[in-house]
């Protein structure tokens, strides 16, 4: 994407211009699990028992949070992917991958002597579905041990797929700890900001105790699958009950497929937005990734503008202080003490910018983003279907 086409995107989407870029940018951590997916295309789901020729047939990288890191890569976001990989004989596929589309891998533990998890996956043109056989070799989660080794300030968010629990609650406490040492500094540089986070709650096996994580994250990305296994019928249920009993400290987004999205701000408020089908689906593997990137790509750019935005006035006026032309600098000091008042309410509180307007726009932007991606076969339509929504003008209002 071209410096111009960014311009206009912050213009048209976000609704403000865009600032310098700098040239140590920010980045979005996905944390979670990497996967081989071997893809077979039919034009209908087999018979068991049966042999059927396939019309396609292809390997990829998977795993939520890897797919996550893929599509914010090709939307324009530095992103990094941390996950354990298997030192096996698909490594350098999945290196050389990562490579391709420019996601920092470089804080993956590797791990000799256990293969890599395969999912093997069937995809029915007739119907649309996606069928997913999962194996995995107990390859070993994350620990708050490789998760030390990173240096914080490289990033404006960190997103979690909701495993291995209870050494995520240890990961998100450095990073609190990284936020509560920013609170009450004499913090101008302009890279250093709090950092948000997300967690995606999608593993039925984790049931009950994923939703344990609410209170300790600023963006909750309630699963389809993880909904209906609690027993909602549909987003509108879960988005009244989830968190409603003061749990949840941020903002709740539901994706439920041709449905669209719906979402509460941390203030209560629900908007919604409805689905983008395609004309015909194609290959709807990965669909909620590419939604909770979207997402993640909005909201992120929104939150980063605007503490940019506190910080450069505040500079601004810190620079008229010094100019003797200024005749009542009494004026100019009550003007830099008011904005760092509000630069640190927004370290404080980090979900402050996250209001109705910016959330329906998230969501129904990351609803176009997704439903075109299920009209292509893969991930790498996305930047085209991106800069294709810029030159429509689409109207996220």
């Amino acid at each position: 994407m071209t410096s111009s086409q960014e311009s206009d995107f912050r213009e048209k989407v976000i609704g403000e211009s865009s600032s310098p870029t700098e040239p140590d940018v920010l980045k979005i951590l996905c944390v979670g699990r990497i996967c081989l997916d071997i893809v077979q295309m039919c034009e209908q789901f087999p018979a068991e028992d049966s042999t059927q020729r396939s019309i396609d047939y292809r390997w990829q990288r998977g795993g939520n949070a890897s797919n996550t890191c893929t599509v914010l890569s090709l939307l324009g976001q530095s992103c990094e992917f941390l996950a354990c990989l298997s030192a096996d004989e698909h490594v350098n596929f999945m290196q050389n991958d990562l490579r391709k589309y420019k996601i920092d891998y470089s804080h993956c533990p590797m791990i000799e002597g256990i293969g890599c998890p395969t999912a093997t996956i069937i995809l029915s043109l007739n119907t649309g579905t996606r069928t997913i056989v999962y194996h995995n070799q107990n390859l070993p989660e994350l620990t708050v041990k490789n998760f030390e080794q990173l240096n914080l300030a490289e990033y404006s968010w960190i997103h979690f797929e909701g495993r291995n629990i209870d050494e995520m609650l240890l990961m998100i406490q450095r990073i609190e700890n990284y936020n509560n040492s920013l609170n009450g500094t004499n913090n101008h540089s302009k890279k250093r900001m709090p950092i948000m986070i997300s967690v995606e709650l999608e593993s039925p096996r984790s049931g009950p105790r994923l939703l344990d994580l609410l209170s300790y994250t600023d963006v909750a990305f309630i699963a389809k699958d993880f909904a209906k296994n609690q027993g909602f019928n549909n987003m509108k249920e879960v988005i009244h009950t989830i968190g409603q009993d003061a749990r949840l400290r941020g903002a709740i987004i539901c994706a439920w497929a041709e449905e669209g999205a719906i979402a509460r701000t941390p203030c209560g408020t629900i908007v919604q937005s409805p689905a983008f089908p395609p004309h015909k689906v194609i290959d709807t593997l990965g669909a909620g990734d590419t939604f909770n990137a979207a997402v993640l790509y909005y909201l992120n750019k929104s939150k980063v503008e605007l503490m940019r935005k506190y910080k450069d006035e505040e500079a601004n006026d810190i620079n008229k202080l010094g100019d003797n032309t200024i005749d009542d600098s009494t004026v100019v000091r009550r003007s830099i003490k008011q904005k760092n008042i509000c630069i640190e309410n927004l370290e404080c509180n980090r979900t402050k910018f996250i209001d109705e307007i910016v959330l329906q726009r998230a969501i129904k932007f990351a609803c176009c983003i997704a439903g075109a991606k299920v009209g292509s076969k893969g991930f790498d339509c996305l930047d085209k279907i991106f800069n294709h929504i810029l030159q429509l003008d689409f109207p996220i209002h």
